[in-house]
């Protein structure tokens, strides 16, 4: 007598693998769970396997993100710099401006993003602290601004403005 399987007649049998990842999940053993679906053994440890891997492999580099950002971040300025190195004078003539204007703006976003998310993965601030500068440089600035000129005649009126305002003494 001949046991006719989907696999004898050439018909792939496909893990689940939503399903097998759930029962494993639920402390099910490769076995049963290969006995659940009618696969092999082998093709839930595998899955199962890489599966874990690829875990273990996502925990490592949340791990040593900002490591990975700083490293990055330091691979692209040292491009930046050997591009601008070998940029002579012939090669800058021969470029037109926009093509020039792009190749810095191109350069310039890959730094300052990699910055950002390094800064951002270590608790740091990426604010733009010149603008923030700025702001308090224009405040203080106002703060000790000359008054206005005056003529004498305006400061006598402001006078009596001011003495009329305050509350007499007795």
């Amino acid at each position: 007598m001949s046991l006719v399987t989907e696999r004898s007649l050439g018909k792939a049998r496909k893990l689940d693998r939503a399903a097998a990842l759930a029962d494993a999940r639920a402390g099910k053993t490769c076995t049963a769970i290969a006995a659940k679906q009618g696969v092999a053994v082998s093709s839930v440890f595998r899955f199962l396997q890489r599966i874990n891997q690829a875990k273990h492999e996502v925990v490592q580099y949340r791990a040593q993100r900002a490591d990975v950002l700083a490293n990055i971040q330091a691979k692209a300025l040292d491009v930046q710099a050997r591009i601008l190195d070998s940029l002579d004078d012939a090669v800058l003539a021969s470029l037109t401006a926009s093509q020039k204007s792009g190749l810095l703006h191109s350069i310039n976003t890959v730094a300052g993003t990699m910055y950002d998310k390094e800064r951002l993965e270590t608790g740091q601030s990426t604010a733009n602290i010149s603008a923030v500068t700025k702001l308090v440089s224009e405040s203080v600035k106002s703060l000790y601004r000359k008054a206005p000129k005056v003529s004498p005649e305006q400061a006598i009126e402001q006078a009596a403005v001011l003495e009329q305002a305050a509350p007499q003494a007795e």
